[in-house]
C-alpha cells in the first residue's frame, strides 16, 4: 500500500528565519571551501575530500560546519530547543544524543546518488528496534525538478534491504519540514535537474542504550581525510571595496 499523504508540520519544524540562516551558512561554507580550493591548488585532494568537505556524487557535497556549534545555531543542536526532538525521543527514548550534523548540498545538474543505507545491523540474526536515525531539513521548497531524497519503504528490516522500485516513495516537503528516518533504510538523492542549490541540514541522533555498539566511523570520522585548515581569505565583493574606499578617503 502507498505511504499515507505526507501533512506538513506547523510545529515540529524550522522557521523562516532560522531556514535563512542555515541556508546562508552552507552557501558561504561551500563558497569559502572552494575558494580555497583554487587558491591552494587543491583540485587533486578535492576528489578525495576533507574534514569539512566530501565529494558524494558528481555535483554533491557533504559538509561539516563549525559554525552549526556556535550558540546561534542552538536550535539545531540544543534538545531543549530542537523542534523535533519530542518524536526522536519518542524513537529512541529519552537517552538520545546527537552524534553528527552537516550539510548536503545538491548543485545544479548533480547526478542521482548511488542508493546506499548509512546504518547496518548491529545483530545479523535478528531484526532490532531503531538504534539510529536521521533528521533532514531541506532549506528550500522539494519538488521532483530539483532532486529531492528518493526512499525505499521498508529496506531498514532485516534481509529486505535491497532496492524495490514499487517500493519508492519521495516526500516533496516544504523547506524546514524534517525527515526523519531510521538509519538503516535505503535511500538516494535524485539527480538535480534544476537551475538552483539544494542544500540540506542533517542531524543523526543515536540512543545512547545502543552502547558501544554504534560507532559510524566510514560516514563521520574525519581523521580518514585531509585537514583543509583556514579557510583562505575571500577577495571583496565590489559593494565591499566600494565601502573601503570611501571609509579611506573619509
Amino acid at each position: 500500500n502507498p505511504p499515507p499523504p505526507f501533512t506538513p508540520s506547523t510545529h515540529y519544524r524550522l522557521n523562516r528565519d532560522q531556514i535563512d540562516l542555515c541556508y546562508e551558512a552552507c552557501v558561504d561554507h561551500y563558497e569559502r571551501v572552494m575558494h580555497t580550493v583554487r587558491a591552494r591548488s587543491l583540485h587533486h585532494e578535492l576528489a578525495d575530500g576533507f574534514d569539512v568537505f566530501r565529494e558524494r556524487g558528481r555535483g554533491r557535497y557533504d559538509m561539516e560546519l563549525d559554525l552549526f556549534d556556535t550558540p546561534a545555531f542552538s536550535f539545531l543542536t540544543d534538545p531543549r530547543r530542537a523542534a523535533w526532538m519530542p518524536i526522536v525521543r519518542k524513537i529512541l527514548g529519552d537517552d538520545a544524543s546527537l552524534v553528527h550534523k552537516g550539510c548536503f548540498l545538491s548543485l545544479p545538474g548533480s547526478e542521482t546518488q548511488v542508493y546506499h543505507q548509512d546504518g547496518v545491523h548491529l545483530n545479523k540474526k535478528v531484526h532490532k528496534p531503531c538504534y539510529a536515525i536521521n533528521v533532514f531539513i531541506p532549506l528550500v521548497d522539494c519538488d521532483v525538478s530539483n532532486g529531492p531524497t528518493e526512499f525505499c519503504l521498508g529496506t531498514h528490516y532485516l534481509g529486505y534491504e535491497n532496492f524495490v522500485k514499487e517500493n519508492a516513495y519521495t516526500p516533496c516537503v516544504t523547506a524546514g519540514t524534517p525527515v526523519i528516518f531510521d538509519y538503516r533504510l535505503g535511500h538516494r538523492g535524485l539527480r538535480n535537474f534544476s537551475q538552483d542549490i539544494r542544500p540540506v541540514v542533517y542531524l543523526t541522533y543515536s540512543s545512547v542504550g545502543s552502547g558501544k555498539e554504534f560507532r559510524d566511523s566510514v560516514n563521520f570520522s574525519r581523521k580518514r581525510y585531509r585537514k583543509l585548515g583556514d579557510f583562505a581569505e575571500m577577495p571583496l565583493s565590489r559593494e565591499e571595496r566600494a565601502r573601503k574606499r570611501r571609509r579611506q578617503e573619509a
